[in-house]
C-alpha cells in the first residue's frame, strides 16, 4: 500500500457480555463515561477516520474504521456470527476483573478466525477496566503476566508466517487510558500484514 492511501478497515469488537466493550468504544468516539451496564443488542456500529503514520513502511494512511461492537451473550450468537464476515481485525477484550472472561478468550478469538471468511487476521488482547487494578473489592484479578503471555504465544506463529504480532494492552473508558492506543496499534498490525503479504506474493512473482 502507497503512502497516503485511504482504506477502510472493518474490525469487530469481541468478548463476553459486560466486559468493557461498548464503553471503551464510546470513549474511543469522544462520549461520555456511563456507570450503568446497558446491554448491546446484536451488534452496534460505529465508523471514525484517523490519520496513521506506519513506522516500518515510513508511511502515512488515512484510515475509515467501520467497528462493529457485538453482543457476548450466548443468545446472540446466531446474530453475531453474520457480523466477523469481512472483518480484518479484532479487539478481544475481557475484564481483569473477571477471570472467566479471560478463560474464554480462545473461544473468540477462534470465532473471529474462523468465520471472518480469510482465516488467521490481527487481533489484540484487550484487557479492560485496569482502573479497578488493585481494588479490594475485586480480590480474583486476572494479572497482566497472563495478557502478555497469551499475546507472546499466538505472536510465536503469526509472526513468521503472516507478519503480525499480537499485542496485549490494558485500558481503561472511565480513565482514558489506552482508549486510542488500541486501534492505532491494531492498525499497525493490519497494515504489516498486508505489507508482508505483497513482499510474499513479489518474490513469488519474481
Amino acid at each position: 500500500m502507497l503512502s497516503g492511501t485511504k482504506i477502510r478497515i472493518k474490525i469487530v469488537l469481541i468478548g463476553d457480555g459486560g466486559v468493557g466493550k461498548t464503553t471503551l468504544r464510546r470513549a474511543w468516539l469522544g462520549e461520555e463515561f456511563k456507570t450503568k451496564y446497558l446491554m448491546t443488542i446484536g451488534a452496534d456500529f460505529a465508523s471514525q477516520e484517523v490519520t496513521y503514520y506506519h513506522s516500518p513502511t515510513k508511511s502515512t494512511y488515512n484510515i475509515k474504521f467501520q467497528v462493529w461492537d457485538l453482543a457476548g451473550q450466548p443468545m446472540f450468537k446466531t446474530v453475531r456470527e453474520l457480523y466477523y464476515r469481512g472483518a480484518v481485525g479484532a479487539l478481544c477484550f475481557f475484564d481483569i476483573t473477571n477471570q472467566d472472561s479471560y478463560m474464554n478468550l480462545v473461544k473468540w478469538i477462534q470465532n473471529y478466525w474462523d468465520l471472518n471468511g480469510m482465516g488467521k487476521r490481527p487481533l489484540l488482547i484487550v484487557g479492560a477496566k485496569c482502573d479497578l487494578r488493585g481494588n479490594p473489592a475485586f480480590p480474583n484479578q486476572v494479572s497482566a503476566h497472563y495478557g502478555k503471555e497469551y499475546a507472546a504465544e499466538l505472536s510465536k506463529t503469526l509472526k513468521d508466517k503472516l507478519g503480525f504480532s499480537v499485542h496485549y494492552v490494558e485500558t481503561s473508558a472511565k480513565e482514558n487510558i489506552n482508549v486510542d492506543d488500541v486501534f492505532r496499534m491494531l492498525a499497525g498490525e493490519i497494515i504489516s500484514s498486508y505489507s508482508f503479504q505483497e513482499k510474499k506474493e513479489e518474490t513469488l512473482t519474481q
